[in-house]
């Protein structure tokens, strides 16, 4: 029971990080439009905005992943169809999250 509870928790964090960076994102993108591809990679070579983009993509794969994970609990009886779901899903989760990683640090560089 431990586990589910750790989930549940982690899932509401990871909701409530959503929120401003949401917003952020969503403000960001509408000045994004109006720019040229210079003035973009200008945008994404600031620190502050790398690292929030960065920060709200692996919150945002981290979030999807638990929520996938908690319908396949409640609706796939299968263990063994459970078990390969969700290895799927956490598979293509932190292969996301790496890649996402290595693109923002060689934009960094």
């Amino acid at each position: 029971m431990k586990n589910y509870s750790r989930k549940w928790i982690t899932q509401r964090v990871t909701a409530a990080l959503l929120l401003p960076l949401t917003f952020w994102f969503i403000y960001s993108a509408i000045s994004l439009s109006e720019m040229e591809h210079d003035d973009i990679m200008i945008f994404f070579k600031s620190y502050i905005n790398l690292l929030l983009f960065y920060i709200m993509m692996i919150v945002m794969l981290l979030h999807s992943k638990l929520g996938l994970q908690t319908i396949i609990d409640d609706y796939v009886t299968s263990k063994k169809g459970s078990k390969t779901i969700k290895f799927i899903i956490n598979l293509f989760s932190y292969s996301l999250m790496c890649l996402m990683t290595i693109l923002i640090f060689r934009n960094l560089f």
